[in-house]
């Protein structure tokens, strides 16, 4: 399946998560990793904390086989 997806979304995602757990020092890095992150390691980023990608779709480029 191929999807097109809204990097900007997902980076606020992904700082969102980071961002709640704040108190720790590897948060804070997280934080500034992900504002620094190109597209490709957001989506390794996301697929390695197990969000589902297609939440970040955009438009109709979901392919979902129908």
């Amino acid at each position: 399946m191929k999807i097109e997806v809204d990097v900007d979304q997902l980076r606020e995602s992904l700082l969102d998560r980071a961002g709640s757990a704040v108190g720790f020092p590897a948060a804070m890095l997280d934080v500034m990793d992900i504002e620094d992150e190109s597209p490709q390691e957001l989506l390794a980023r996301a697929e390695r904390e197990g969000l589902d990608l297609r939440v970040f779709a955009t438009g109709d480029d979901t392919d979902d086989g129908w």
